[in-house]
């Protein structure tokens, strides 16, 4: 048993049914097996239904394609952090010893959903493969800069990865419609607590105020590190959803402009400026910097930055789902997304076919099983690929993370999951993002009241929205 009153197996089943509902485990036979079609893209010489993550991973269709495209060269921007960069590196390493053909220039330190891609896109010096996160890369493919992969590979691919991940990259509009991206994980916000102060999470968020007046006191240490003014929306959609909220309502029109909105706002605003138990003039980084350094008891974030809080707290790190609305009775619910890597448009990259050959290649290995592994393995990174999910949920059920506290905190993150909301798919949001900030920003910062933030922030998305045609 947790502290969350369930066993290591009662949790993996809950997750396991909500994230996705797998019929069987997907076998991955790494055998090289020549297509009996020969239908290729315009200008490849790799038949379509030769690109599969089994394929990618064998040896003698690394020798074919090497003999067939030749020495090619194919740029990448890599979003990784720390240590998901000590997988992609020990994955990169064995994608060249497997493919010498192939040179992979990796700029790293690429920060993701910037404007970044779409000034080199336009100047047609995107690189050829970017990781990014399904939202954003959704909007550049909407624009017209990312490759429609489903139509170069099977659709047999995209089912071997989890449901929900593989759909955060579909987009179907008007002017978009398809994959247009591999996921490497599913990810969401947590809570993240230091057990130095915090024994037991809180469940509720009655709780939650109770608990951390009581650590403000005995410990004079803020409990919680939350910059609400300083984000763009993405973690206080959780609590949106917790207050009775959805960002989008029927025929995708936004629904800011709402009670659950400005109950949400309020909420904060008091926990910050009213009782004092959340930091003020909060950013992300500070709001790490203030974890690691034993300074605050609570801080939301995702799995993408365990290693350097278990770096910095040990075993005194402990993460949980986001606690009860105890005003509504709904669960905090945070939105469940993907990052993953897409591929440019020979319009914004410049790249040949034989590069985008190679291109598809890369980002089949890199969310292939071993490479998704690898991702699990150094970073803790909820896996996408469904045979390296399994192998994850396998070595939690039986307890084989080192050091064995890591189980525990794995086991809170896997949990959140139940309790997530699908992520917007759709155009639309990018207008969300700058929405929120503007708004929530003036808030905070005695600008503005609640009610009228919420009422700017659906009048903004609905300008932008008016304005894009959409």
């Amino acid at each position: 048993m947790n502290r969350l009153g369930l066993s290591t197996g009662a949790i993996i089943g809950i997750v396991v049914a909500v994230i996705v509902i797998i019929a069987a485990v997907v076998a991955v036979v790494y055998l090289y097996k020549p297509s009996t079609t020969q239908a290729t893209a315009p200008g490849f010489v790799i038949p379509m239904s030769d690109f599969t993550p089994q394929n990618v991973y064998s040896s003698s269709f690394a020798q074919t394609f090497c003999s067939k495209v030749g020495n090619v060269t194919i740029t990448v921007w890599n979003t990784y952090s720390t240590s998901e960069n000590e997988a992609f590196n020990t994955s990169l390493t064995s994608f060249e010893q497997l493919y010498p053909c192939i040179h992979v220039e990796v700029t790293y330190g690429v920060s993701i959903a910037t404007s970044n891609f779409i000034s080199a896109a336009k100047a047609g010096q995107a690189p050829i493969v970017y990781r990014d996160t399904s939202d954003d890369s959704g909007k550049l493919f909407a624009a017209g800069l990312l490759l429609n992969l489903s139509e170069y590979l099977l659709p047999s691919v995209f089912e071997q990865y989890l449901p929900t991940a593989a759909q955060n990259f579909y987009l179907n509009t008007p002017s978009a419609h398809g994959y247009y991206g591999l996921p490497d994980n599913i990810n969401y916000i947590v809570m993240f607590y230091n057990k130095q102060y915090i024994t037991s999470p809180p469940n509720t968020t009655d709780q939650l105020i109770n608990m951390c007046l009581q650590v403000n006191s005995t410990y004079h240490v803020w409990c919680i590190a939350y910059g609400v003014g300083s984000e763009w929306g993405y973690r206080f959609a959780a609590w949106f959803a917790g207050f009775g909220g959805q960002i989008f309502g029927p025929n995708n029109m936004p629904q800011l402009n709402s009670s659950a909105m400005v109950n949400a706002l309020e909420f904060w605003y008091n926990l910050t400026y009213g009782l004092h138990i959340n930091a003020p003039d909060m950013n992300p980084s500070l709001e790490g910097q203030l974890f690691t350094s034993n300074e605050t008891a609570i801080i939301f974030d995702g799995p993408w930055d365990l290693g350097t809080y278990f770096k910095a707290l040990g075993c005194n790190l402990g993460a949980a789902p986001l606690p009860v609305v105890s005003q509504t009775g709904l669960h905090a619910s945070p939105l469940i997304g993907s990052t993953g890597w897409v591929i440019a448009s020979p319009q914004a990259s410049g790249a040949t076919p034989q590069q985008l050959e190679a291109a598809l290649v890369f980002i089949l290995y890199m969310t292939g099983p071993q490479a998704d592994l690898n991702l699990w393995n150094y970073a803790h990174d909820i896996p996408a690929n469904v045979q390296a999910y399994n192998q994850a949920v396998s070595q939690l059920k039986a307890g084989q993370l080192s050091p064995s506290c890591l189980n525990d905190i794995m086991e809170g993150i896997f949990a959140q999951a139940q309790y997530g909301q699908k992520f917007p798919n759709i155009p639309a949001m990018a207008y969300y993002w700058p929405a929120f900030h503007q708004y929530a920003t003036a808030y905070f910062a005695n600008q503005t009241t609640a009610q009228a933030a919420a009422q700017g922030m659906e009048q903004y998305m609905l300008q932008q929205m008016a304005q894009s045609g959409g």
